[in-house]
């Protein structure tokens, strides 16, 4: 099973962009490291409306232990 941990406030706000109705794809990208260079898993979000449209919502990046660790001290 593929799974990922975003912030639940940031992941309200995307969904709350999408119409009543409408359908939402999800897709997961992992991380990645190209030769030093690291690139954090995120969520992928787009709306697809009830007409056809295929509307991006952007990406939210994967929520990082890490970093809030070193935040909250």
């Amino acid at each position: 099973m593929v799974k990922i941990i975003v912030e639940k406030k940031l992941l309200e706000e995307k969904l709350a962009q999408v119409k009543g109705g409408d359908l939402v794809e999800l897709a997961f990208v992992p991380s990645q490291d190209n030769h030093g260079d690291y690139s954090p898993a995120f969520l992928h979000l787009a709306a697809i409306h009830s007409e056809g449209i295929y509307e991006d919502l952007e990406s939210i990046d994967e929520f990082d232990f890490d970093l809030c660790t070193q935040e909250s001290a």
